[in-house]
């Protein structure tokens, strides 16, 4: 019942809803301008600086991310027929970066005092959960590539797939990158950063919020792109029979 595509389109609507329905409303509710392509989404959930209202997107972050929970079992239980190894990579993947983004909002940002002995420790935990979500991302992408061709899964599953995950990660790679060369103080990466500093590709922010889009682009495509497990199925064990039937005539 969980795993039917009327009830995981349901839950698509309340997630969209809960998460960037309440960034939305957290962000409009700011003390100072919050501009979405400069500022970080920890910036909505830190009591320093959003002392009145930032109860309320980390409480519609929690709730978005228990109701993805269902979907890391649907990928495991449809792509397990493509590739039971990476499918078991993809679940456990997206489950682990769902608990830690459930741990990062009730972690609130701490710009002063360390948390259980560690600085920042709301930032390494956001950051791991984005890392295992994009780990669980890729290994479907892998399991979608395979299908593809094995001709179990149709061809724009993998392209949404892909870009959903690729792009986000490249440019969070290439700003990362460039900004640590510029804190190198590199005589050739002094322009770079005089170029790039005022563009939105230069802000974590603009990355984090494209990202979270991303996560919820290969959501959508999860529901309305996969096929159910028992169509892989018999697909599968269709491709199987032709298979056979082709040795089966290469020998005789």
């Amino acid at each position: 019942m969980l795993y039917r595509k009327p009830v995981l389109t349901a839950l698509l609507v309340l997630i969209f809803l809960a998460f960037f329905g309440t960034l939305a409303l957290s962000a409009r509710m700011f003390p100072r301008n919050y501009d979405w392509r400069y500022r970080v989404i920890s910036n909505l959930l830190s009591p320093r600086d959003n002392p009145s209202h930032y109860w309320l997107p980390a409480f519609g972050i929690i709730f978005a991310a228990v109701l993805m929970l269902p979907f890391a079992g649907y990928l495991h239980r449809n792509l397990q027929v493509v590739s039971p190894r990476a499918a078991r990579v993809c679940a456990g993947a997206l489950i682990t970066g769902i608990l830690a983004l459930i741990c990062a909002c009730l972690v609130v940002p701490q710009h002063v005092h360390d948390v259980l002995g560690v600085r920042r420790l709301h930032e390494f935990i956001a950051r791991s959960a984005a890392g295992f979500l994009a780990i669980g991302m890729l290994s479907a992408c892998w399991c979608a590539w395979k299908g593809f061709r094995k001709n179990l899964l149709q061809p724009r599953l993998f392209w949404t797939w892909s870009l959903a995950t690729l792009l986000p990660l490249a440019g969070i790679f290439v700003s990362e990158s460039l900004l640590i060369l510029t804190r190198l103080k590199l005589d050739w990466a002094i322009p770079i950063r005089s170029a790039l500093r005022h563009s939105v590709v230069w802000h974590l922010g603009f990355w984090e919020w494209s990202g979270s889009a991303a996560v919820f682009v290969f959501l959508c495509a999860t529901v309305f792109l996969t096929p159910s497990q028992g169509n892989l199925v018999v697909s599968a064990a269709q491709g199987a029979h032709d298979r056979k039937r082709g040795h089966a005539s290469a020998f005789s």
